[in-house]
């Protein structure tokens, strides 16, 4: 006798639907494009490299005297982050020609940071302790992992971005590269500073 549906009593909903859905209810990031940049004071300990805005700490608000263009960078991003600290590094000069300052934030400590790059630097640098400043601006959830999206990220960062900030606050630029997949826009981001600015890239 078949036994086909012998046990067809026992199943009380589709099989599928005994599973959960893994990451259904995951919260993903959501970069801030467009407002006021959020709040936030550095600590002395958190700076990497003072090139003049950090020597006490620095407070946003400290910070924005002038334009203010700042950079999220990661080591753990390999090939795409040494390419854009070379990059910042070229466009450094020409930001501040432009009248603003320039502000990288990195992912890792100080001693981490320096064991990567030894090369001088001719800009200010701070460490992101704990992704304080990432989550407020949306571009690191531990609940969704650049490693899940992206091959070859293994530690859990956030993703690439770049903001200029007025004096007031706004948002007037806002550069997010979810997937690792774009250089930075140098006439974009200089137009952003000072519409009269035109470089091509």
């Amino acid at each position: 006798m078949s036994t086909l549906y012998r046990y067809a009593d026992y199943l009380q909903q589709p099989i599928p639907e005994n599973f959960p859905k893994t990451g259904y209810h995951r919260e993903k990031i959501a970069p801030v494009m467009t407002g006021t940049f959020p709040e936030f004071f550095l600590e002395s300990g958190q700076v990497i490299r003072d090139a003049g805005l950090l020597t006490q700490g620095a407070s946003i608000h400290t910070l924005t005297a002038q334009p203010l263009v700042v950079i999220f960078y990661s080591i753990h991003w390999n090939g795409y982050a040494d390419e854009l600290l070379e990059q910042v590094a070229a466009l450094h000069p020409v930001i501040e020609a432009a009248g603003a300052k320039l502000l990288l934030v990195s992912s890792e400590e100080k001693k981490q940071f320096e064991a990567v790059n030894q090369q001088p630097l001719s800009f200010d640098i701070v460490y992101d302790e704990g992704f304080q400043l990432a989550r407020k601006v949306g571009i690191y959830k531990k609940s969704d992992p650049i490693w899940g999206f992206v091959a070859g990220v293994n530690e859990d960062v956030p993703v690439p971005a770049v903001y200029v900030v007025t004096p007031s606050l706004a948002i007037k630029y806002a550069f997010i590269d979810k997937y690792l997949e774009h250089p930075l826009q140098a006439s974009d981001l200089l137009a952003a500073i000072d519409s009269r600015i035109a470089i091509s890239a």
